[in-house]
């Protein structure tokens, strides 16, 4: 009997322990503005479509008329993408884009990715 009770809270501390970090995992999206609705067009330069979310960098022109990177770095799960119409192959490195992002409010220069909109008008939103 106390090898089982013994075995019992073995096993219930293995799962608290494993359980723990998952639990911290998850995130709230609290740190963006979701006030602000900034709209952006330019050239995929990397993407990560995985979950938990999709990642992006995207090549626009500045007001300067330069070229920057404007990252974003959350948006919806890939398998809600997934489901919605939108595969990866559909946003590969190089292709043009319209997105519109809410930024991060620690850091104004990242993005929350809050919709993606392709060339033949197809439209994905979080």
């Amino acid at each position: 009997m106390k090898s089982m009770l013994k075995s019992l809270a073995f096993a219930g501390i293995m799962s608290l322990a494993f359980a723990t970090p998952a639990a911290f995992a998850h995130h709230s999206f609290a740190v963006f503005d979701f006030k602000i609705e900034t709209p952006f067009e330019g050239i995929v330069d990397s993407v990560k479509f995985r979950n938990p979310h999709i990642a992006l960098t995207l090549k626009v022109k500045g007001n300067d008329g330069k070229e920057k990177l404007v990252e974003f770095i959350q948006g919806a799960p890939a398998n809600m993408l997934v489901r919605n119409g939108l595969r990866p192959e559909m946003i590969l490195p190089g292709t043009h884009i319209f997105t519109v992002g809410s930024p991060l409010i620690e850091d104004p220069t990242k993005f929350f990715l809050r919709t993606i909109k392709l060339d033949d008008g197809s439209e994905f939103k979080n």
